[in-house]
């Protein structure tokens, strides 16, 4: 929420800056449009795109209101136009904007399903090329038409973009979802095995009111999106590439009479792949602390026999996660997880005869996984709220 605040606060003072200044690099600032947020649909015509581009309106940004749904007028005005290519369509779009289209406060370019289906590569193109565009700015796939995510209004935010921008990077939360910038996709892109991911948003609608969400990955395979993970296989991925920041792991209590959640408090991973004769082992070392958090059973966990037990079942949950990734990964296809590229760095001669047949090579793989799972504390009980056992 404080990243929310800090951000809208700072494109207010751009825009203000800006206007009093009047210019930007010789470029008068009536001759921009701010763009916060981009999204790229298939347009009725299947030979052109819909380019939508979410531009903010200065007058309203300093006004208290929040977003579309809270009644006054939109801090943002959401402007499309078709193309036979994304740079024809942002040309095009000046037509109705009258200026030109200032990419470089853009959070977020949002790819619709139709064309992530059809092949993502030939439409991201303008963006990676694009010399005002960050190589930051988040890439994101609709679960449905991308120009939704653009008009769906949020209580917190002024713009639908950037509040988009906010719930990926938030993903620490849950570590079930992870931010993809630019440059990240355009890196797995170039690889001739890793396949490219990107978070996967939806509209979401509560109360009559529409609104966001994000969960899951959208999966590629040679620019065409093969699939998608689960919250599940997302956190899966995320062990085995170090970026689990938080979660919640919800296991069965030793008794068997109730649950017990754990906060995820530290992990930390690693991954090397070993070539031994004919075979190819990937071994993962995964360390992580916990903080019991919550139990829905009587039974006083706060003893070294019941630590134990509940500590080898978070090595299993954990576990359990890496292989559901692995085996989701080979069912679409896809090394999301970059194995390929890690055996290319270690064994480069090698690498020269496995590359070409590394589409067969990867289900084939056998993974070693290490957990170490430590409860680390109890938060504020130590036991129960509930009367001592007999």
């Amino acid at each position: 929420m404080k990243k929310s605040i800090a951000l809208t606060k700072l494109i207010f003072s751009l825009i203000t800056l800006l206007l009093l200044t009047g210019c930007l690099g010789g470029i008068e600032i009536n001759d921009l449009e701010i763009v916060t947020g981009m999204a790229v649909d298939k347009a009725t015509d299947s030979e052109s795109i819909l380019l939508t581009a979410q531009i903010v309106k200065p007058s309203e940004m300093g006004k208290s209101s929040g977003g579309s749904g809270g009644g006054n007028k939109n801090a943002f005005w959401n402007v499309s136009y078709t193309g036979k290519s994304v740079f024809e369509a942002t040309r095009q779009i000046t037509y109705k904007t009258g200026n030109k289209l200032f990419l470089s406060h853009d959070e977020v370019v949002i790819f619709g399903k139709d064309i992530a289906e059809e092949n993502i590569q030939k439409y991201i193109d303008f963006f990676l090329r694009e010399n005002t565009m960050r190589p930051g700015t988040l890439v994101l796939v609709a679960e449905g038409r991308a120009s939704d995510i653009l008009d769906a209004g949020t209580e917190k935010e002024k713009l639908p973009a950037i509040n988009a921008a906010n719930l990926v990077k938030n993903y620490g939360f849950t570590s079930q979802l992870y931010e993809i910038n630019l440059n990240d996709f355009a890196g797995r892109l170039i690889s001739s095995t890793t396949s490219p991911i990107a978070p996967l948003i939806k509209v979401a609608t509560d109360n009559g009111k529409k609104d966001v969400a994000v969960s899951g990955m959208a999966v590629f395979n040679k620019g065409k999106m093969a699939g998608t993970l689960n919250e599940a296989e997302t956190r899966g991925l995320l062990w085995v590439l170090n970026k689990i920041k938080s979660g919640v792991i919800t296991i069965p209590a030793p008794d068997g009479k109730g649950k017990v959640a754990f906060e995820i408090a530290d992990a930390k991973s690693s991954v090397e792949p070993v070539i031994k004769g004919n075979k190819i082992f990937i071994n993962i070392k995964v360390k992580q602390k916990a903080i019991l958090s919550e139990q829905s059973t009587t039974e006083n966990l706060e003893n070294v026999q019941e630590f134990e037990t509940l500590q080898k079942s978070l090595t299993e949950a954990i576990r359990h996660e890496i292989m559901t990734a692995y085996n989701k990964s080979k069912e679409l296809n896809s090394d999301i997880f970059g194995f390929g590229d890690m055996l290319h760095r270690k064994y480069r001669k090698e690498w020269k005869t496995l590359e070409n047949k590394w589409k067969d090579i990867y289900p084939q793989l056998i993974l070693n996984i290490d957990v170490e799972a430590q409860i680390a504390g109890t938060d504020l009980l130590t036991r129960p709220a509930a009367p001592k056992k007999e």
